[in-house]
């Protein structure tokens, strides 16, 4: 037995059904390995090492199990690091082994040397090289123990040509797993309960309460106890990106996704009204708090912070009770001090039912305002439309993966969720492009029983173009729909407001991307037309093959999506021209002046 048949041995023994990666030189003898073993773990061969790490992020997502990913020394080892960036700054446990040169032949100029748990330190939980074969089994089970534990994570290790190649002594072999760490969240912890208690007594008091709900939430499962809470409270919940379906969006206390990007303006209206705030596995950062505007600092509510993270708690606004740990295990608890509301929550039924009518009015007038937008048969498409056909085809247990830049904002504001639970993948934390489409491989492969949607832009395509040929391979019957606009629509859009329309460096040729999708063996096909839409879908859908769609659409800069901070420098830069605008009924930073650039995607 080799020190590579003992790493194989031990991902079987995590339950590790699939690896997803890249071949190399230096991986050789992990992938006679993996050969060896076939019949009991699967291979998942990407056509780019980037790739390979968000399908292990998506079906990480997906699956509620670390992602595993491989990837051989030098260039193999630099494409995977965005996407173990991703995960790790998402909170997705993606464990990434990367294989290098021989350690004799340290410093001597070989070919794809390169300090490989050096560079993924900045971006991983842990980073750990293994220098001796008898220490490949404590690797990986302190590995699983760091993504699965505390705040999920991307863990990295490296494994030279020495560990993989050695023959090992029957003593030496040391395989068994932590049985808890095959999943996450593992080892979940409770706050005390004197915190608990005074929680308790300011949800009751306040008048005006609002829950965000972010990732950590879905992370945890705990969408039935937010349920419980907000209904017994009469809560408005709105959700951070990630925490979309947290909360069943059609659930009469959901308000949508708040904050900056994809945002509903009633949701940042109940946001600032709230006279408290408790925040459940949100991190508060800039998009969720329009930079830390919403709730306005100079007339803050009072916070409660639920987070697995203590480093969180606070960190970007006074916090008046700080509960530590997972969101499931404290909500449960918290319900149970609250003890039973009655009907209509502890304000009672007439407020509750004022709460819910205010919402559904809120919720009615919103979806109005945009349903010309969203009926248009206008050409080129608008998005609106796109994301109104896939509100009405997908069943309600459909994954969506929406990339960075023009399907997210669409996607966070318009496709409503109604299921909870994750259904909706979209990656956030660096907004980096060309993730929709590997994640549908990790997606489906995670969650082969329902359906999987792509939502990709044409400038994410050209990054990522090689995994169709993976997924015409594999036979995964997943829809990719392209948003067609020819060109970086986001950045676009921030040069329409930012510089005068003088557009430099997002401009590209029109391409039809079903043909490149046929050349790779999927079926591909394009809708020019807004009648044409729902039943290409359908068709797709009904295929059972891998299918993508190139719907020429309209890009941002000529409406702009629901990003609040664009929408606030074009109502000042339409003030300053024409007098003054309208705005949405919430005043965002925007009036600090200088450049606002929304973040997320580019």
């Amino acid at each position: 037995m080799r020190g590579s048949d003992i790493i194989v041995e031990m991902l079987i023994e995590y339950d590790v059904k699939h690896v997803f990666g890249v071949s190399g030189d230096t991986s050789i003898k992990l992938y006679e390995s993996l050969y060896e073993n076939r019949d009991r773990i699967t291979h998942v061969l990407c056509r780019d090492e980037r790739s390979a790490s968000f399908a292990a992020d998506a079906y990480a997502r997906l699956s509620f199990k670390p992602g595993v990913c491989e990837s051989p020394s030098g260039a193999g080892a630099l494409y995977t690091v965005p996407g173990v960036a991703e995960a790790n700054a998402s909170s997705v446990p993606v464990i990434a082994l990367t294989s290098g040169i021989d350690l004799a032949s340290e410093g001597k100029g070989t070919i794809t040397e390169l300090d490989h748990h050096v560079v993924y330190k900045s971006i991983t939980k842990w980073s750990h090289f293994v220098k001796r074969y008898d220490k490949i089994p404590d690797a990986l089970r302190r590995a699983f123990r760091v993504a699965t534990t505390g705040r999920p994570g991307a863990v990295h290790v490296a494994f030279p040509q020495e560990v993989l190649n050695s023959e090992v002594p029957e003593g030496g072999r040391d395989i068994y797993a932590e049985a808890a760490c095959r999943g996450y969240p593992t080892y979940r912890g409770r706050a005390e309960r004197s915190l608990l208690e005074q929680a308790a007594a300011l949800l009751i008091a306040a008048e005006r309460p609002v829950v965000i709900a972010g990732g950590g939430v879905i992370n945890a499962r705990a969408w039935g106890e937010l349920i419980a809470l907000a209904e017994r409270l009469s809560a408005p919940v709105g959700t951070t990106i990630t925490g979309k379906g947290a909360i069943p969006e059609d659930h009469p206390l959901a308000i949508g996704v708040v904050g900056d990007n994809g945002y509903r303006d009633y949701a940042n209206r109940l946001v600032a009204e709230a006279d408290l705030i408790f925040y459940i596995g949100c991190k508060t950062g800039s998009v969720t708090t329009i930079k830390w505007s919403l709730p306005d600092p100079r007339n803050a509510p009072r916070v409660i912070h639920l987070d697995i993270d203590p480093q969180l708690i606070g960190n970007n606004y006074p916090t008046d009770v700080g509960l530590v740990g997972d969101a499931q295990l404290i909500l449960a608890d918290l319900i149970a001090v609250l003890g039973p509301g009655g009907s209509g929550g502890s304000r009672g039924s007439q407020a509750g039912a004022g709460v819910a009518g205010r919402i559904a009015s809120l919720r009615a007038e919103w979806w109005a305002s945009v349903a010309d937008k969203a009926a248009s048969d206008q050409t080129p498409l608008k998005p609106h439309r796109v994301m109104a056909a896939l509100s009405r085809v997908l069943p309600d247990d459909a994954i969506v993966i929406a990339d960075a830049g023009t399907p997210t904002p669409y996607t966070a504001a318009y496709y409503d969720v109604r299921r909870a639970g994750r259904h909706v993948i979209i990656s956030r934390a660096y907004g980096g492009l060309g993730y929709a489409i590997p994640a549908t491989i990790g997606a489906k492969i995670a969650r082969p029983d329902q359906l999987v949607v792509g939502l990709s832009g044409d400038g994410s395509f050209g990054m990522c173009a090689g995994e169709l040929e993976t997924l015409a391979r594999l036979g995964l019957p997943v829809v990719i729909v392209n948003f067609n606009n020819s060109c970086f629509g986001w950045i676009k859009a921030i040069q329409s407001i930012h510089s005068g329309g003088r557009y430099f460096g997002v401009d590209f040729s029109t391409i039809d991307h079903g043909a490149v999708a046929r050349a790779f063996g999927m079926d591909g096909t394009r809708v020019e037309r807004a009648s044409d839409l729902e039943d290409t879908l359908e068709a797709a859908i009904r295929s059972g093959r891998p299918t993508l769609i190139d719907v020429l659409t309209e890009s941002e800069e000529k409406d702009l999506p629901q990003v609040r901070t664009w929408r606030a420098a074009a109502e000042q830069a339409a003030a300053r021209s024409q007098g003054p605008g309208s705005g949405d009924g919430y005043s965002a930073a925007s009036d600090r002046g200088g450049v606002i650039v929304a973040e997320g995607g580019s």
